[in-house]
């Protein structure tokens, strides 16, 4: 977002008791200046100026405001007693000199309160019917402009724009340009065949320009209010042109953002977020952005080329490097010890540690509570500085959605550090829950429910008992008919006091994620797949697989589907689909559910689904049609048969006829009903 600058007046016209700067990235506000004039220094001036600023943070779903303060200010006790909390200390430009940086997390849209207490309020957040042009996790890949590349080669003094290109060659973000980038540095060269800073760009990412009749239409939506034109003719300044060409361009190929410092382009962006999905951010905004994630400040080594990936068992012989790597993240030295405390019947844990090409980004710890409840607390620290992070983040919650037993509902606590940004945006989106007892010291606790299969009519009646164990809200008596659903919410209710709250469908799916409710009368589709793409997008389905997949699916907390054709026969968001593998094997071996669907072009699939891609970007392409779009499908929760079903027994069930299956096909509700008793047969 642009800067915003807050003022809080006084009685007396003309004067000001202080004011407020402040801008960000979604979904974290950055806190540039606060000041309050002397005369009325503790009249809670500051106070009401960061009330506001949360309360409009948390109406607008952000989750985070961060603030920097020089440790030796008194101002420091203001932000603790703000309830901000120190994630690290940095060195400052004097030489003695160090920033505490502070974060204060905000409240999102949340189901559950603390404990056992009933809900206050509705849940409302967005359901997945009807969402953005993009996933359910977003891959934030930026455009810059011309002006920031200038403010590097031409060393304008700015460094953020530095520090932006910076963490794109660490592969921390992903950063483009577009085609009309190197039209405008050609505009300004003197020599087009001997120009260092023009060759640089030309090897740098670049959007192809969109075909002429989309440019043109895109054009004409965005030209009101942005091209000035000249005085006399209105017509479009050349710099204009460019502006309008770099946006389209943007918008078309569904980049998350663009980084500009023009300003008449700043001053419009939340028309930009709010029409085309496009956030419009300035250098500075994204720096402080990058800056608030960075955990420790050593330098980084950097590896060319793919990273080896590698996920074991965290044994005694790993302590000295585990206990630096933690104590890196200001974990807790009591709580690093009993890490490594031997295993009894009692107080049984799983450990695993995460390594990138040998070096360390993250740690797990799993613990069963004593009491004999289905209830896991789970201890992840993550580095989220390495470029790798997404895929440890990602990896171990979907390990935590996974354990528990069978078809019954289980609880997680989650304790991460308070620095661990990334991973509590991740595990929100995945229904975590902030508890209102947060934790002391560098740590919080988030809580989700966990169902790990098929929920149905029949085993509503107990789903529905240890859903009122775990929260005291009740459920309707019985499984609501999907056609319901589609024109009414999941009403929770409780009896002291008594309160209602209501949920969609999409959104309860996510809260006891991996579960998937096979509602009477929810169709489904049936999705072929080969052998070979089932192994490296379905891992978990494979009948002799190894510890760890050739490729990335194991690391995905949402995975994507790549077809031939167009989207007419894609499934929407919120369908539930029922792989098979095709010719060799041909049986159905799992379940998921849609989160996003569309047909993309091989450029837009590189801006939005590196989190979810398991295919090499020339695989993708062989699919692609003469459009040059590829047919794409995101889907999470992802249900492994713990029978497969095979061909034969497809067609005696009625679930298909005797043609081979080799294209997506639809499933009834009573179809999809027999394959998950089938598979769920003992």
């Amino acid at each position: 977002m642009k800067k915003s600058l807050w003022i809080a007046p006084a009685e007396n016209i003309g004067r000001l008791r202080g004011y407020l700067l402040f801008g960000g990235v979604y979904p974290r506000l950055k806190v540039f200046q606060i000041c309050v004039h002397p005369d009325y220094r503790l009249s809670g001036t500051a106070r009401e100026l960061i009330v506001t600023l949360k309360d409009f943070g948390e109406k607008w779903g952000y989750q985070t405001i961060t603030a920097r303060v020089a440790s030796e200010l008194k101002a420091n006790n203001f932000w603790q007693k703000s309830g901000f909390h120190v994630i690290r200390t940095t060195p400052g430009r004097g030489k003695r000199r160090s920033i505490n940086v502070y974060v204060l997390e905000l409240d999102v849209p949340s189901l559950f309160h603390t404990g056992r207490e009933p809900v206050s309020s509705s849940y409302d957040a967005p359901s997945l019917i009807g969402r953005s042009i993009r996933p359910l996790l977003e891959t934030p890949s930026y455009v810059i402009d011309l002006n920031v590349f200038f403010d590097v080669v031409r060393k304008r003094g700015h460094d953020e724009a530095a520090s932006i290109l910076s963490s794109a060659l660490k592969n921390e973000i992903h950063l483009f340009i577009t085609s009309e980038f190197v039209n405008e540095l050609k505009r300004h060269s003197i020599d087009h065949t001997n120009d260092p800073v023009l060759e640089f760009a030309r090897r740098l990412p670049t959007l192809p320009k969109p075909p002429s009749e989309i440019l043109n239409h895109l054009i004409g939506t965005l030209e009101v209010g942005l091209s000035k034109g000249t005085p006399k003719t209105g017509k479009r300044l050349v710099n204009d042109e460019s502006d309008l060409i770099h946006l389209a361009s943007c918008i078309h190929h569904r980049a998350y953002g663009f980084v500009t410092r023009d300003s008449t382009i700043l001053r419009r962006a939340t028309d930009f977020h709010i029409k085309h999905g496009l956030r419009i951010v300035s250098p500075m905004d994204l720096s402080d952005s990058l800056e608030d994630t960075n955990m420790n400040n050593p330098a980084k080594s950097i590896t060319t080329g793919e990273r080896e990936i590698s996920v074991s068992d965290l044994d005694d012989q790993d302590r000295t490097k585990v206990e630096r790597f933690l104590h890196d993240l200001r974990v807790d030295p009591d709580d690093m010890a009993s890490w490594f405390t031997s295993r009894t019947a009692q107080s049984s844990s799983i450990r695993l540690v995460m390594r990138s090409t040998q070096k360390i980004i993250g740690v797990g710890v799993w613990s069963a509570r004593p009491a004999g409840g289905r209830e896991t607390v789970v201890r992840l620290y993550v580095d989220e500085d390495h470029p790798d992070s997404s895929r440890a983040i990602d990896y171990f919650l979907q390990y935590s959605m996974n354990l528990g037993e069978a078809d019954r509902l289980c609880r997680l606590d989650l304790k991460i550090g308070r620095s661990q940004i990334k991973t509590r945006e991740t595990a929100l989106k995945r229904g975590f829950f902030a508890r209102h007892k947060q934790g002391e010291g560098d740590y919080r606790v988030l809580s989700k429910l966990s169902f790990k299969g098929m929920v149905t009519p029949d085993n509503w009646s107990q789903f529905k008992r240890d859903f009122m164990a775990q929260t005291n809200l009740e459920l309707p008596e019985q499984m609501l008919e999907y056609k319901d659903l589609s024109n009414m919410d999941i009403v929770l209710s409780s009896k002291e006091p008594l309160r209602q709250a209501r949920i969609s469908l999409s959104d309860f799916e996510t809260l006891i994620s991996p579960g998937i409710l096979t509602c009477p009368g929810r169709d489904a589709v049936l999705v072929p797949i080969e052998e070979r793409y089932a192994n490296e997008l379905l891992p978990q389905t494979q009948r002799l697989g190894s510890l760890f997949p050739n490729r990335e699916a194991a690391f995905r907390l949402e995975r994507a589907y790549f077809s031939g054709g167009g989207k007419k026969r894609l499934p929407p968001p919120g369908a539930i689909v029922v792989f098979y593998v095709s010719r060799t094997r041909k049986e159905a071996v799992a379940a998921g559910r849609v989160t996003f669907s569309d047909a993309l072009t091989t450029t837009q699939v590189e801006l939005n689904l590196r989190r979810q891609g398991v295919l090499r970007k020339e695989e993708i392409g062989e699919k692609a049609n003469k459009k040059g779009e590829v047919a794409v499908f995101t889907f999470d929760n992802l249900i492994p048969f713990s029978r497969s079903i095979g061909f034969k027994d497809l067609r005696r069930m009625g679930c298909v006829g005797d043609a081979n299956l080799v294209t997506i096909q639809p499933l009834s509700s009573e179809s999809l009903r027999r394959i998950v008793d089938r598979a769920s047969a003992g």
